[in-house]
């Protein structure tokens, strides 16, 4: 994405150690004659969404938590399918010629079982739900409790054995009704999970489901983690990442969460926005002891990550175990790389040398 005009899918070879183009959201569009003059794609915010055998992803053409999202056209959906290598533009055929009249998505989750996809919107935390076989998006709302008119909306949410979403939400105006999880059921709609508290109010950002969905952990921007259990339909508070610096804005956040094969701990990196002159690094935290333990600076790993501060991905990892995430800093001079880890290479690395990690 260019934060400006238009998005692009990329898909990694594992085994070929290679990244290629497969669609974007301006040319899918054109080719089915639904793309205005002027009209714009700024973002993919959603991460990419596996569901029933193809990749999915929503636009965000405006983050910004205001009324100004109604001047513009609201979002589109796009499927790639792997077995085709085909990116296809799905809104052409809704009754709007796009999924909603104003309104952006930012986060996905997949009911492969009732073959729909929940999207949660920018800037309202309305949340919708796109029927696959009939091709159409419908508005489900927004919990009743929300009195702003704009809230954070959370960057991952799931969905449990209950068919049960569950989602969250920031806003610094309402701390509690946002200081715990909600959920949308299809049978009796929204509704509140009180005691499964958020720490400080703040919405999760990154996350990842293991054993089927059965067990799942995810964490804010600030270094919370917490565990969902979908047997014992309980929560838990595991602990926050400690990196002895302040956490939030003009300190470091946490995008960057890849969960170690075994799913005992994960591997956190930090990252500054704007940047700053604090070095990022990467830390494992374990689960059940609640500690952390750091590992290297985000430079270690290669020169080429030394000037930049933004490095983000969750739940991205292949079959030999190695987790992905991206590093960037917003300039078209330093673009954006594409980091591979082999977690269990790194960590032997890292216990005989103290040199440069690569």
């Amino acid at each position: 994405m260019d934060h400006a005009t238009n998005a692009a899918l990329y898909r990694i070879d594992a085994q070929a150690g290679t990244l290629r183009y497969v669609g974007d959201a301006r040319s899918a569009s054109e080719a089915a004659h639904n793309w205005l003059p002027g009209e714009t794609a700024q973002k993919f915010h959603t991460r990419p969404l596996w569901h029933n055998g193809k990749i999915y992803v929503a636009t965000m053409d405006r983050s910004d938590l205001d009324a100004g999202y109604l001047e513009r056209r609201g979002f589109h959906w796009y499927a790639y399918d792997p077995a085709l290598e085909s990116f296809t533009y799905l809104s052409a055929s809704e009754p709007r010629g796009g999924a909603v009249p104003h309104g952006n998505l930012v986060s996905l989750a997949s009911d492969p079982i009732h073959n729909v996809i929940y999207g949660a919107g920018v800037p309202t935390g309305t949340i919708y739900r796109y029927d696959d076989a009939s091709g159409r998006t419908q508005d489900l709302g927004r919990p009743t409790s929300y009195g702003q008119p704009y809230v954070y909306t959370g960057r991952v949410m799931w969905v449990d054995g209950r068919d049960r979403l569950y989602f969250t939400a920031s806003n610094w105006d309402e701390p509690g009704v946002h200081d715990h999880v909600h959920y949308y059921d299809p049978e009796t709609g929204f509704g509140e999970e009180k005691d499964w508290l958020l720490k400080d109010g703040l919405a999760l950002e990154t996350g990842q489901c293991m054993d089927g969905g059965k067990r799942c952990v995810f964490a804010d921007d600030r270094g919370h983690v917490y565990r969902f259990d979908q047997d014992a339909h309980t929560w838990a508070y595991l602990g926050q990442v400690e990196t002895g610096k302040t956490a939030g804005w003009g300190g470091v956040e946490f995008w960057l969460f890849a969960v170690k094969r075994g799913g005992m701990s994960v591997y956190v990196g930090t990252s500054t926005s704007p940047q700053l002159s604090v070095d990022t690094a990467l830390y494992k935290f374990d689960f059940e002891t609640g500690q952390t333990q750091r590992l290297c600076a985000i430079a270690d790993l290669d020169p080429a990550l030394k000037h930049l501060h933004v490095h983000t991905g969750f739940n991205a990892r292949d079959t030999a175990g190695r987790f992905y995430f991206a590093n960037f800093d917003g300039s078209s001079k330093h673009g954006v790389i594409v980091r591979r880890i082999d977690s269990s290479r790194l960590e032997a690395a890292l216990a005989h040398s103290k040199g440069v990690v690569r």
